[in-house]
């Protein structure tokens, strides 16, 4: 779609936002989960395969049959959504 902003001093920068899809037998739907964002490619990565195993852990322990697929998007987003980033630093929130 692109960037709409009435305003030229709205500031975007670059994010990677993970996106994870799940697909389960017998259900007609793809369900998705959407993790934060991150400012470098390889931190999304990184987290990327954590988000993968802990979600199939889960879908396990439930006995549920599950394929997941996962991706880093490249976004950009706004940089005042980001302000309070190191208030959330340490929380495995993403950026």
């Amino acid at each position: 779609m692109g960037l709409y902003a009435p305003h030229n001093r709205i500031k975007v920068i670059k994010i990677w936002f993970l996106m994870v899809l799940m697909s389960y037998p017998n259900v007609p739907a793809i369900t998705y989960k959407g993790f934060g964002g991150f400012f470098e490619k390889e931190e999304c990565e990184d987290n990327r395969i954590l988000v993968e195993n802990m979600m199939a852990e889960y879908e396990i322990q439930r006995k549920n049959t599950v394929y997941i697929e996962s991706y880093c998007m490249e976004m950009q987003a706004f940089n005042s959504q980001f302000k309070k980033r190191k208030e959330l630093k340490g929380t495995d929130l993403g950026a």
